[in-house]
């Protein structure tokens, strides 16, 4: 599936220091391993777009102007609101810093940023049942370890709901099989305990045999291989398979989709709020309020049937 970033360079040439000491500082400041690829991979966005687009080769002459550009590109090829404006979170950090470490100007103090979306402004888009169920049959129709992997991926996503760096992170030991619990990090390093299904506890268990015969199990504890790769798997391989099987099915999928599913499921299926806002590891009823948004809707349509407005008409 091609990305909506485009083709852009591996090579950052004159912004790739940059990037690193930033990743330094970050690491220095005790910032989440999550934020630290979140902000890093904005600036490398954007620094890969610049050579691309632009011929600005400084940061420091970076201005209000190419920031414009770049998030109304970001706007016309699809990105949404919420996600352009964590992008830009992430580069008015890093802007922060550098114009601190070089005394540059910063040209976010004359660029106005995309606004997060108002919480109830739009519904979250959900997997429907049939596409999950689609998408779950698919991967397990195959015994090899790539089938077995993504089958535990998509089972985890699917009755967690947990967010893509939390299951990225897991390690084999983080996951209790049998009682049916993962111990996931989130943001802000807090940990949390979650539960599974007894399908999704199956998938791991066959997951984990085919781990197991992987050459990089002797090395890395991390709980995700990729096919040929000795190594574990990043966030954005994660991602990559999550769409790959997607696309499989004809249906556009990503990471968090599992998670606008897992609330709204909850919430529709009569979950208590308060349990889901303890398994999501939400500390404020705002994101409740906005991850029920669509399940309310539902939950107020089948109401509907069970009371009677014109009794007695």
């Amino acid at each position: 599936m091609a990305s909506k970033r485009g083709n852009l360079p591996k090579d950052l040439g004159p912004y790739a220091g940059w990037i690193d000491s930033f990743a330094l500082s970050l690491r220095v400041a005790e910032k989440s391993a999550n934020t630290i690829r979140i902000y890093t991979d904005a600036a490398g966005w954007l620094a890969g777009w610049l050579l691309v687009n632009t011929k600005v080769r400084s940061w420091d002459h970076v201005t209000r102007d190419e920031l414009r550009q770049f998030f109304v590109h970001m706007q016309e090829v699809g990105y949404e609101q919420g996600y352009r404006n964590n992008i830009a979170r992430g580069l008015q950090a890093f802007f922060k810093w550098f114009a601190e470490e070089e005394e540059a100007p910063d040209p976010f103090k004359t660029f106005k940023p995309p606004p997060p979306p108002k919480i109830g402004e739009k519904t979250p888009e959900v997997i429907s049942k049939e596409d999950l169920k689609a998408l779950v049959k698919d991967a397990e129709s195959g015994r090899d370890f790539e089938s077995r992997r993504d089958a535990a991926l998509l089972r985890l996503f699917a009755s967690t709901g947990c967010r893509l760096a939390e299951i990225t992170n897991l390690r084999v030991g983080d996951v209790d099989v049998r009682n049916r619990t993962a111990v996931v990090t989130g943001k802000g390093n807090k940990k949390r305990t979650v539960k599974f299904d007894a399908k999704c506890a199956l998938a791991l268990d066959r997951y984990l045999r085919k781990r197991a015969e992987h050459k990089a199990s002797k090395d890395f504890d991390a709980l995700w291989f990729g096919v040929r790769r000795r190594m574990p798997m990043t966030p954005s391989g994660i991602r990559q398979v999550i769409e790959r099987r997607g696309e499989r099915i004809g249906i556009d999928i990503h990471p968090h989709l599992f998670r606008h599913t897992f609330s709204h499921n909850w919430l529709d299926e009569g979950g208590a709020e308060g349990d889901l806002m303890e398994l999501n590891g939400w500390d404020s009823p705002q994101m409740l309020r906005h991850y029920g948004a669509s399940a309310k809707a539902a939950r107020a349509r089948r109401a509907y049937d069970r009371i009677d407005v014109m009794r007695g008409v």
